[in-house]
């Protein structure tokens, strides 16, 4: 008898933690079409960027092949630090923003110490970020056929990423 009060109590255990999972995925989800209408909704903005290694993304060209995600950073911001190597994972092609982050030379120097293999585009004066609405760091995007799609800002987990991004395939 000791044994059936033990499993049910298991069962109670995994029910409410599935409802409580349940209820924060639908309040980020809720938080994220939120922000996401705030967007610019085409990306042609973004058509004619140089990274720090020369060379130049049309993202809207990117965009029309397969979903990009765009991921707008700093090198000051704490919460990035725990978020940069989970995009670095993500295998998906990736366009990242460097906010005020210093001169391209700080920049390249801080990517290569920490590994990234992204392409960094170094936004010294924030007007990418500011064309983009990001008004917290990090911020990611998914860039979809020309158009953004998602946004969130904040602690943004590997698995996040990668639904967002299907996401984006689905919608199509």
């Amino acid at each position: 008898m000791r044994s059936k009060t033990k499993s049910g109590s298991w069962g109670k255990q995994i029910g409410s933690g599935f409802i409580y999972l349940l209820l924060i995925a639908t309040v980020v989800t809720a938080a994220d079409l939120w922000r996401s209408r705030d967007l610019p909704t085409e990306v042609a903005a973004l058509s004619s960027m140089t990274t720090l290694s020369g060379d130049t993304i049309d993202l809207d060209a990117m965009s029309r092949e397969q979903p990009v995600l765009v991921y707008v950073w700093a090198s000051w911001c704490g919460v990035c630090r725990l978020v940069s190597p989970m995009v670095n994972l993500v295998g998906a092609p990736v366009v990242s923003i460097a906010i005020a982050s210093g001169p391209d030379a700080k920049v390249a120097g801080y990517v290569r110490e920490k590994g990234y293999d992204f392409a960094v585009v170094n936004d010294k004066d924030h007007r990418l970020g500011q064309t983009l609405g990001v008004g917290v760091t990090p911020t990611l995007m998914v860039a979809s056929r020309g158009k953004l799609r998602f946004a969130t800002a904040g602690i943004t987990t590997l698995p996040g990423m990668y639904l967002r991004l299907w996401l984006a395939r689905l919608m199509g």
